[in-house]
């Protein structure tokens, strides 16, 4: 089991300190963390052969040809490989599926959290990104190859240092993060993405494997968390129905920009209530993630023949970390983006509770690895899985929730789909991949929501 860690692209470690691999390895599997290089180092995307994009996501590549060549020695299979990922690390894993460059280095793969259709997941403007970069640094050039002279002759403080000021902003939200990109043809270049991610997925052309996709129910907590604190009064100026819409949406008119804005926030906020903090934590967790993998989970479900299965996890319990540090401890029930990682692993860089949430570690670990090593979370009931967690079907997209009891419900609420749909159908970007949403309106079956 091969896990890309998350960030944002911009930070994180694959190292025990946050995902160390113990419980996994209990239940019979080779656990491997990897690291790639992130920020500038690892996606300055200028369209030249010194940085033609995608050096993180190659840095994966290198990873999982390395694992193909030497996991035996480590008792591994390199024909039985599941590679799984978080947010950043879900985007990166449905790049992998998605690369021909990647074909043939694994088998399964389980995305929780992230999806390549996010409108954080791939750089818009590259060049603008780095152009914004060079300007902190007293440069003012659109050149890639001046661009890249200037990154060459600073030192690695300079560009942290400026780099860190993006810190202050909600990574999500930020729209000259360093993140993947569509690379440009480049003689002797090999490229990772050469197609917008829903085309390629609409084409059918690329790795089908099994399939673990989900999310959080309240993923928003941790973004929010970190933006608003726990608390925003109702009118307040913070609630500003512009910054809802994301840099992958393009309006012919502002009276197009100012009508969707007031719609959007007609729909999250139309609600009088004095602290409006869940409303964004909904916001947030719909534009940012669930819409994203709904819809990429419908593209797969129309083009692949491989089993797909969906989850919601929802479980509060005392190792859910991300909700604890973000001030929602005991403010709303539910979990938080990368709650679902602390019962997956075992993080060596502080202690969390273990005993009180033995039942759930086990539970999680035992589905997830028994994907891996079954290609079924849960081939056979047992003690710790007494239900069958079955494969979804396009016409009935049913998720498994994961909770202090577990049953079965539709992974997306309608409304919210609809919303979403119906913006993206009208405003996204057309360099993004003009023809992506075509057939979306046949993909979602919202009848089977009721």
């Amino acid at each position: 089991m091969v896990f890309i860690h998350g960030g944002c692209f911009f930070s994180g470690t694959g190292s025990p300190f946050l995902y160390g691999g113990d419980f996994l390895a209990e239940n019979d599997v080779v656990f491997v963390g990897i690291n790639y290089r992130l920020s500038v180092e690892g996606f300055l995307c200028l369209g030249i052969k010194e940085a033609p994009g995608n050096a993180g996501l190659k840095d994966q590549i290198a990873a999982l040809k390395w694992i193909q060549e030497n996991i035996e020695a480590f008792g591994g299979n390199p024909n039985d490989v599941t590679l799984f990922g978080e947010s950043a690390g879900a985007v990166s894993t449905s790049l992998m599926i998605l690369s021909s460059a990647a074909t043939g280095l694994f088998h399964k793969a389980i995305l929780q959290s992230g999806s390549s259709l996010a409108p954080w997941a791939l750089q818009h403007d590259p060049i603008g990104a780095a152009s914004a970069l060079v300007r902190k640094l007293g440069y003012n050039t659109k050149d890639p190859k001046e661009i890249h002279s200037i990154l060459a002759s600073k030192t690695p403080k300079e560009i942290l240092n400026v780099i860190r000021k993006y810190e202050d902003k909600f990574c999500l939200a930020e729209k000259d993060l360093f993140v993947p990109c569509v690379e440009k043809p480049l003689e002797g270049v090999e490229p990772v993405v050469t197609e917008y991610p829903a085309d390629i997925i609409r084409s059918g052309n690329y790795t089908k494997v099994p399939m673990i996709i989900g999310y959080t129910d309240k993923e928003g907590i941790y973004f929010v968390g970190a933006d608003y604190g726990t608390s925003i009064k109702n009118n307040s100026d913070e609630i500003n129905p512009l910054n809802t819409l994301q840099s992958d949406l393009d309006f012919p008119s502002e009276l197009d920009k100012n009508c969707t804005a007031e719609v959007i926030k007609r729909h999250y906020f139309s609600s009088y209530k004095e602290n409006l903090i869940l409303n964004m934590v909904d916001l947030y967790s719909d534009v940012h993630i669930k819409f994203p993998l709904v819809l990429e989970s419908e593209l797969y479900a129309m083009t692949t023949d491989q089993p797909i299965y969906y989850y919601l996890f929802r479980y509060d319990g005392l190792r859910n970390m991300p909700k604890i540090i973000s001030g929602f401890w005991n403010v709303v029930q539910g979990a938080s983006h990368a709650d679902e990682l602390f019962y997956l692993f075992k993080p060596h860089g502080f202690p969390l509770l273990h005993a009180a949430e033995k039942h759930m570690i086990s539970r999680m670990v035992t589905m997830w690895t028994n994907f891996a090593k079954y290609t079924d979370p849960t081939p056979y009931p047992s003690r710790l899985t007494p239900f069958r967690w079955r494969p979804s079907r396009q016409a009935n997209p049913r998720a498994l929730i994961i909770d202090s009891r577990v049953s079965v419900a539709p992974l997306w609420e309608e409304a919210s789909v609809k919303l979403w749909n119906d913006t993206y159908n009208k405003y996204r970007r057309k360099h993004y991949g003009a023809q992506q949403f075509h057939y979306y309106d046949h993909l979602v079956s919202f009848n089977s929501f009721h």
